[in-house]
């Protein structure tokens, strides 16, 4: 019997789902076979019984079965389609199909699944009643979106996430004048904080604000490792009713190369901030002296080494490095490298040698310029202060040489 067939004994299918669910049809004929010899079948879909050869279907299944089959299992995605009855028919070749009506019921999704206080999500409806208005609420209020499920049932919309606390709220989908059941979306609010001025110079003011955290929740806040706001005269933040709140500090110095904000509540929410701070090299530094200079003759001495001084707006400190003998300044030996230094000058003792020299500046968002290296060598003395004593202990042997040998000289001459 063609169309919409009697049920089939011992078939066990699934009736009703969501587009784009997966559905099952399970036949069991016993001792009748299910299809012929060739073994070939269609699942065909229908918003109407399908009679005959119909063209007013859509095929989602051909496949081939073993031939003489009398237990057939297929699945298939449910296609796009509006609310209420549609119509599914098991087609073989040379044989009365077997059909059943299939109820789709309404859906709706929500991507991403999750986000802060002012991010969209997209909201798409499927399985609605054609061309019927949807109402949106969000925690039980109107979002005021104008949304209208098309002829296959199916609309999509744009929601802005509303300031509210952090966790799990729903977004649910109803029809006015038809009772559709729970049509209901979840949506995990998480914490976000946002910094201004974005590109901050340390020890500048900035307004660090938040949503999305737990209500009426005091918010600690840290820099790096260091914690802010936690004197006695400058409290943490507390949120308001909506998980929103906004604070105020100076923008502490810190030793890491890139710089992160945490904000934690009560409740342990967290959001972080990754600090754009200005990415500008400080200006080169200058090299004015040693510059072709001895100092002194003998032994160790010392070296004044000083640089035109730089500025920048988060404060500068200087690298020297000096080395023997060359220009290649690795590796160095100890005591060759004095780094931190807040001055442009510094004083060394060095031994007898010929050296070269060269600085650089680092801004205090660690930001550095580029090496200046002095183009002149410099001398410190012409022996060191072991030679000195060599040579002295040289001299006091030859003298007492000279000494006993001026003495045998007299001793003979008096014999």
């Amino acid at each position: 019997m063609e169309g919409v067939c009697p049920t089939v004994v011992g078939e066990k299918s699934d009736t009703s789902g969501r587009v784009g669910s997966t559905a099952t049809i399970n036949i069991d004929a016993g001792s009748r076979e299910v299809v012929d010899t060739t073994g070939r079948y269609e699942v065909r879909w229908s918003r109407a019984p399908i009679v005959g050869e119909s063209p007013d279907y859509i095929v989602l299944v051909d496949g081939t079965a073993p031939p003489r089959s009398t237990k057939v299992t297929v699945s298939f995605t449910v296609p796009e389609a509006a609310y209420g009855i549609n119509y599914v028919q098991f087609c073989r070749a040379a044989r009365d199909p077997y059909g059943f009506s299939f109820s789709v019921v309404p859906d709706i999704k929500v991507s991403p699944a999750s986000g802060s206080p002012g991010a969209k999500v997209a909201v798409n409806g499927t399985g609605f009643p054609a061309n019927k208005d949807v109402i949106l609420s969000f925690d039980g209020k109107d979002t005021k979106l104008e949304n209208s499920a098309n002829g296959v049932g199916s609309f999509s919309a744009d929601f802005a996430i509303p300031d509210t606390i952090a966790g799990k709220h729903e977004l649910k989908a109803t029809v006015e004048n038809m009772s559709l059941g729970d049509i209901i979306a979840s949506l995990q609010v998480s914490p976000t904080i946002s910094l201004e001025p974005e590109h901050p110079e340390i020890g500048g003011e900035v307004t660090l604000t938040g949503c999305g955290f737990a209500a009426t929740s005091q918010v600690s806040i840290k820099y790096d490792d260091i914690s802010i706001s936690n004197s006695p005269t400058d409290k943490p933040p507390t949120t308001d009713l909506n998980g929103n709140f906004s604070h105020k500090f100076k923008v502490p110095e810190s030793s890491k190369d890139s710089h992160v904000i945490t904000a934690t509540d009560k409740a342990g929410n967290v959001a972080t901030y990754g600090l754009p701070l200005e990415g500008e090299a400080p200006p080169l530094p200058n090299p004015i002296s040693p510059a072709q200079e001895r100092f002194g003759v003998f032994g160790s001495q010392l070296v004044i080494f000083t640089w035109t001084d730089v500025f920048d707006p988060s404060g500068v400190t200087y690298i020297l490095e000096i080395n023997k003998d060359n220009l290649n300044f690795f590796p160095l030996e100890p005591g060759m490298r004095q780094k931190d230094l807040t001055k442009p000058n510094c004083v060394m003792k060095l031994e007898p040698g010929t050296y070269y020299w060269r600085v650089k500046a680092i801004d205090g968002a660690g930001n550095e310029s580029a090496w200046a290296t002095s183009p002149y060598p410099f001398q410190v003395g012409f022996f060191s202060t072991w030679y000195l004593v060599i040579g002295g202990f040289i001299f006091v042997i030859i003298f007492i040489f000279i000494v006993r040998a001026f003495f045998r000289r007299i001793r003979e001459y008096y014999k």
